[in-house]
């Protein structure tokens, strides 16, 4: 996983591990208990939301710059590979579903997916693991989008196309 920097910009890349990829699109200052808190305003790719994350915070938050061209890689060498083998008891495996996926990297997100597919295909898990599904399926859509500069919906696509190989 990449290290986050300080010097970020307007328009640079980063990802949120709870909220998912976007871009940074302005850097404004936010007043909170009568203190002026500047932070980096990110646009998220998966609904257009903003997330506001302080520049003095931002080594503690939960932000990091996308992964690299490798990184997909491997992603998509998880897509394409073999399911995971999960526990059979039902509170152990979403304890350890949302363990891992609280990791935040391109790996768990795509390792998380492959793991719960066939299952959320099949409606076969609980309501709980398909909440897990799809956030990691999304996660997983914007942080591809922002490595291949493409869209949410064409990452999608290619995540699809992955899973289908």
């Amino acid at each position: 996983m990449q290290t986050m920097t300080k010097g970020l910009k307007i328009n640079d890349k980063i990802v949120h591990t709870t909220w998912g990829g976007g871009y940074i699109r302005n850097i404004t200052t936010k007043h909170v208990a009568e203190e002026a808190i500047e932070c980096y305003e990110i646009e998220l790719l998966l609904n257009t939301s903003r997330v506001f994350v302080p520049k003095a915070n931002l080594d503690v938050a939960d932000v990091r710059l996308p992964g690299t061209k490798a990184e997909n890689k491997k992603a998509i060498e998880i897509l394409r590979g073999r399911k995971g083998r999960l526990a059979n008891d039902w509170k152990s495996r979403v304890t350890f579903l949302k363990n891992r996926l609280e990791q935040g990297t391109l790996k768990v997100y795509a390792q998380t997916v492959k793991d719960l597919r066939s299952g959320y295909l099949d409606d076969t898990i609980s309501s709980t693991e398909r909440k897990i599904y799809c956030r990691a399926y999304d996660l997983l859509a914007s942080e591809i989008a922002l490595i291949r500069d493409c869209d949410i919906a064409d990452a999608h696509k290619y995540i699809e196309n992955q899973l289908s190989d």
